[in-house]
């Protein structure tokens, strides 16, 4: 366990690209980070302003670091970001926290990955997802298939139609491909009632997400394990060192998975075939 802050560094990722690893929240480039990933993403209730990006990145060193490490284990949150050579700001980027094995294996929230319209099918979408594992098996080990990566997606039946158009719109990708992009990757689905908390006093809870995770080996996880990752991920990056036992949102889901992993169950996975159904039914997909 250590409070030690890693510096920020700068290494080659193909011709004419640089990956910038973010760290601190004093960095020069966070600011063009979050100018490339506010341009991004859209819906109020999924973004983190600066400043939430800074709270995090803060609690990566000092006396915050060292309670939250001593309570849930060691873990490190950093952004990567993709830059050509001489650019201002990033073409791609993945801001994510990685978690050391506690009650099962090194395991990752990828909380927000994105690629400019305009450098799209250069591959760096995939480059992205390589440098995370890379950086989590060189943080904490990861041994056998490597750490489990949980990414939240939009979910297309729950979300508005309003929301559904606007994001699809601004992105320039439907909400069912982008899932089908995951499909692609051998993601899988949590089958759990996951509602992400408020990431800020004045955001609301957003229950039109789903949860999947790419890394898995069986059709399911082991409570315990889902149990020591998802209480990590809601007490350091969304809550910024908050207890999740005192919001509602976050204290029912981890009481569900409490009783299960004290029960000795697995929480079962399943593939995408069920949501792309039901969108198609409801007509929000093409």
């Amino acid at each position: 366990m250590t409070s030690e802050l890693h510096e920020d560094r700068t290494l080659p990722a193909g011709p004419g690209l640089v990956a910038r690893y973010i760290e601190s929240a004093d960095s020069p480039w966070l600011p063009a980070f979050f100018d490339a990933y506010d341009a991004a993403f859209i819906l109020e209730d999924e973004k983190e302003d600066l400043e939430g990006f800074r709270a995090c990145l803060r609690l990566n060193e000092g006396a915050a670091c060292q309670a939250l490490s001593a309570r849930y284990g060691p873990y490190r949150e950093l952004v990567i970001a993709l830059f050509e050579d001489g650019a201002a700001r990033p073409v791609a980027a993945a801001n994510f926290i990685v978690f050391a094995g506690k009650e099962g294996p090194v395991t990752v929230s990828l909380s927000y990955i994105f690629v400019d319209k305009n450098h799209r099918r250069k591959g760096l979408f995939g480059k992205l997802l390589y440098l995370v594992r890379e950086e989590a098996e060189t943080l904490y080990g990861a041994g056998g298939s490597g750490p489990l990566i949980f990414i939240e997606m939009n979910d297309p039946v729950e979300m508005s139609a309003e929301d559904y158009a606007r994001d699809s719109d601004h992105a320039g990708l439907d909400q069912v491909e982008r899932l089908r992009i995951w499909e692609r990757r051998e993601a899988r689905l949590v089958v759990f009632p996951y509602r992400q908390p408020p990431l800020s006093d004045s955001q609301s809870s957003d229950s039109a997400l789903l949860l999947g995770v790419m890394g898995a080996t069986s059709d399911a996880l082991p409570a315990c394990a889902f149990l020591a990752h998802l209480e990590r991920f809601f007490a350091v990056t969304v809550l910024k060192g908050g207890d999740p036992d005192a919001v509602p949102v976050a204290a029912h889901q981890l009481g569900l998975l409490r009783t299960a992993c004290d029960n000795g169950q697995d929480i079962p996975l399943t593939g995408f075939d069920d949501v792309f159904a039901r969108a198609a039914a409801l007509k929000k997909a093409p």
